[in-house]
């Protein structure tokens, strides 16, 4: 079992070198993400985190976040009867009609598919861990490594995680419980990535010597 998370950049600037709105380079966006989703469940992933928006994201004017959303919704409508469709994160950013569409995806999405598409909106390792703490404080006596676990926006430890767009960080990104996730970085615009870039990605991540803090076998 392996998962897999992908932070999809570049639309944005997809959108301006290709002569397109914003809604064209998202739309972009959206058609590649399921083809993401293929060649994933083809390559035995059974898990993909999505990180559909950090939380700074949602403080772009409101049209901004419209579209980006729409995107995102979209694609759950195009794929939730042939996957297991979920999501958290910071719900309270997600616009009312949107987080709305997307719990009856997620009521309806093929429970028993054997892969999920897992969407992180409004991801914020800071907001996370506050929210964890308020959320906790006070019920618990102890705060475990598993109770930790049941509580953050990726509920699973992610193996690889792939970002697109250029940018060698992880900005607001990183899963809180995954501290061994192996990072892979392209250059391409996310709409730009095509099979083989994938390909190279994976087989670069497989082939990663990964100790998790321990010596060499």
């Amino acid at each position: 079992m392996t998962n897999l998370m992908l932070l999809p950049d570049g639309m944005r600037r997809w959108s301006e070198a290709n002569g397109v709105s914003l809604d064209g380079g998202y739309a972009a966006m959206a058609d590649k993400l399921i083809e993401f989703m293929d060649w994933a469940r083809e390559e035995g992933i059974t898990t993909l985190y999505v990180t559909a928006s950090s939380a700074a994201n949602h403080s772009r004017p409101a049209a901004a976040v419209t579209t980006f959303m729409d995107a995102f919704n979209d694609v759950a409508k195009r794929v939730h009867r042939t996957c297991n469709f979920d999501f958290s994160g910071s719900l309270d950013l997600v616009p009312a009609q949107h987080l709305a569409e997307l719990e009856d995806l997620r009521d309806r999405s093929a429970k028993d598919s054997g892969f999920t598409l897992h969407y992180i909106l409004g991801m914020s390792l800071t907001d996370e861990v506050i929210g964890i703490f308020n959320e906790l404080n006070g019920k618990i006596p102890a705060l475990t490594e598993e109770i930790l676990a049941r509580h953050a926006y990726v509920p699973e430890k992610v193996d690889f995680l792939i970002r697109t767009g250029g940018a060698v960080r992880m900005s607001s990104f990183f899963p809180l419980t995954s501290p061994y996730a192996e990072l892979y970085f392209s250059h391409l615009l996310f709409p730009d990535l095509t099979r083989s870039d994938f390909d190279a990605a994976l087989k670069d991540l497989r082939a990663r010597d990964r100790r998790f803090g321990g010596y060499p076998a």
